[in-house]
């Protein structure tokens, strides 16, 4: 996954602004099982909630269930829920998503990336 080292939250600010459904994301890592990026949330005319959100797809579509990949992605949701995210199901992939201020949203994702790369080992 790529390195990062700022966001543009001014950018997802306005971008949520514009967007009919009140909301922005940036994705900003993408493997085969995961995709992970940042995104802002108008939810009233005051300042944006800010989030990191991780996808993580179980099994492909037609594809044999690997048992050993599902452990790993067990102990992914698992050290993820203990940081806080919450974590929503639907058709095969789970939703995880933090809430965070805008200036955590680097350490964050990095802290999520570090988790994701050295559970797929």
């Amino acid at each position: 996954m790529k390195e990062i080292s700022k966001v543009d939250v001014d950018y997802l600010r306005e971008e949520a602004k514009k967007s009919e459904n009140k909301e922005a994301f940036t994705v900003l890592a993408r493997t085969h099982a995961y995709r992970v990026g940042v995104g802002a949330r108008l939810e009233t005319s005051a300042s944006p909630i800010f989030f990191v959100e991780i996808i993580a797809r179980l099994c492909p579509r037609n594809h044999p269930v690997n048992l050993h990949s599902l452990e790993k992605n067990l102990n992914i949701l698992k050290q993820l829920k203990e940081r806080g995210y919450r974590l929503t199901g639907e058709d095969g992939t789970i939703s995880c998503e933090l809430l965070v201020q805008s200036e955590d949203l680097v350490a964050e994702y990095k802290t999520a990336n570090s988790i994701i790369e050295k559970c797929s080992r």
